[in-house]
Order: structure tokens, then sequence, then C-alpha cells
């Protein structure tokens, strides 16, 4: 009975102890306030505007494919604690129920559907004909529109710090101009107006910039590919003489290699940023970017 009292009133402390560690905010006292994010185009879109006044985190780590990630519990607490939280929405983070300091960045920017021959398997958006196409941070124009929103909600919560993140949004919208018009001038007269890639996320860039993206599968990298699917893609690689088969960074190039064995084509990997590894982010969004323009310019041959 002794014992068990003794246990009793170390757990008592410990709880008590677990209250006055923090703030009403849910922040450890000793702890920096801070945003969190999901998707490395936010990570690099919040460092950038925030700059070295707020940290900012990236609960997805560096190096893992978003499609499949799970969180633990500590991703769960650091999401609960953070000041802000940033994320895609659309169905591309469906661990994610509902945060009462969550900011579905979806809502500040302008949306397009992809018309699909099958089900996409992301949860939480449309299927079929119509469905809502969830990687718009690949769109320039949307970067720039949730630049613009971050910037004022990140003063409603640092109103210290307002004119600092004003600053930092107007110098990296100044970037993404200047990206999107290298863009502009890199794929204006090109040979082929057409890519084939494993999975449709690039359908934002060839709408802005005049290429058609065909895709073995839809929205989701998940969906199996089709004896169908795959025999009308190889069809087009050598009816339209496609020399390149792209595939994504942390999807297996299989289904692109064995198309392209069997068109003579070859294949290289385009980065869609959903995440990167530790290294490819010290080049950031817009390092990375043109490194996918390279690609599409020198597949596409334009001059």
């Amino acid at each position: 009975m002794k014992k068990a009292l003794i246990l009793f009133i170390i757990l008592l402390a410990v709880f008590i102890g677990e209250i006055f560690i923090f703030d009403e905010s849910g922040h450890a006292e000793d702890e920096k306030p801070y945003i969190a994010v999901t998707n490395f185009a936010l990570y690099d879109l919040a460092t950038h505007i925030v700059g070295e006044q707020v940290e900012v985190r990236k609960l997805i780590p560096f190096g893992v494919e978003t499609h499949t990630y799970m969180p633990s519990v500590k991703t769960m607490s650091e999401l609960t604690r953070a000041e802000l939280f940033l994320f895609i929405g659309l169905g591309m983070e469906p661990w994610i129920k509902k945060e009462k300091n969550g900011l579905d960045m979806s809502q500040f920017v302008q949306l397009k559907t992809q018309s699909l021959s099958h089900e996409d398997e992301h949860e939480g958006h449309a299927h079929g004909e119509g469905a809502i196409d969830p990687h718009y941070w690949l769109s320039i124009e949307n970067m720039i529109l949730m630049t613009k929103a971050l910037a004022i909600k990140a003063a409603e919560h640092f109103p210290g710090q307002s004119s600092e993140f004003h600053k930092n949004s107007q110098a990296y919208i100044e970037k993404l101009r200047a990206l999107d018009n290298e863009y502009k001038a890199r794929l204006a007269h090109c040979k082929h107006t057409e890519i084939v890639l494993n999975h449709n996320a690039f359908s934002y860039l060839g709408q802005r910039y005049g290429f058609t993206s065909h895709s073995v599968t839809g929205l989701s990298p998940d969906e199996q590919a089709s004896a169908k699917q795959m025999r009308e893609i190889m069809d087009l690689v050598k009816n339209e003489g496609i020399e390149t088969i792209f595939f994504e960074s942390f999807v297996s190039p299989k289904v692109s290699e064995t198309i392209a064995k069997e068109t003579g084509a070859k294949v290289d990997a385009l980065q869609p940023l959903a995440n990167v590894t530790e290294e490819e982010a010290g080049r950031g969004y817009i390092g990375l970017m043109r490194e996918n323009l390279h690609k599409l310019s020198a597949a596409m041959e334009c001059e």
C-alpha cells in the first residue's frame, strides 16, 4: 500500500510538472515558437519569409516519400505545439484531421482539374473525371499567391516582425517571377510539346508553358499501370519521336525503364518537390525548379 501511494505521488508530480512546463500556447517555456510544415515547397517558402526570426520545422523528414509517410507520436506533438501549421490539403496528407493552428494552403491558390481515365488514389479529393490536381505548388503563380498569403498570416501570429516578413516576401516573389520568365523563354520554341512520365504531377507547368504531360498513371504514384495504358504510352513515344521518359524522385523508375527499353528512349528524373533529400534542400525550390527546366528543355528539344 505504501509503495502504491509513493508511485501515485510521483506520477502526480510528473503530471503537475508538465502542466507548468507549457504556457497557454502549448510551447515549452524555453522553446522558441515555430512554424510547422509538411511539404518541401512550403518549407522553402516559409523559411524565405520568416528568415531567422522564427524557426520553421518540416515534419516529414528529408528523403521520405510523402504519399506513404505516416507520422510518429513525436511528430504529431510537434504539430500541435506549432504556432502555425501549413499543409497542402486535398488529401495529400491524409493523416491530418483538423488542427486549430492548421492552415490549408490550397485555399489561397488557383486549382485545376485533371481528366482521368482511372481512379486517383489520394483520399480527400474527387475521383474520375474532373479530379482536382493537388500538385499546385509546381505552379510558380501559385507559389506567389502562397507567399503573399503566408506573409499576412505570419504577421498575424508574430506582429512584431510584420515589416520584415513583408520585405522578405517581396524579395522571394521577385525571384519567383524571374523563374517564371526563365520558363517562358526556355520553353517558347520547342520541337516537341509533349512529355511522358510515370505519374502526372506536372500538368500545372504544362498548362502555363504550353506542353502536354502524358502519364502511365494518374495523380497518384501508387497506382498500378495496366497493360493497355503501357501500350498506349509506348505507341505515343514511338509515333511522336519522344526520346526521354521521365520518372520522379522517390518513385520507382521501373515503369519508365520498361517503356524506355521497349521504345529505345532514355530515362531521366524530374523533382516534383513534395519532398527532397537534405542535399537537394540546399538548392531550394527555385534551384530545383531550374534543374527541372533544364531537363524539360532538353527533352522537348527547345531552342
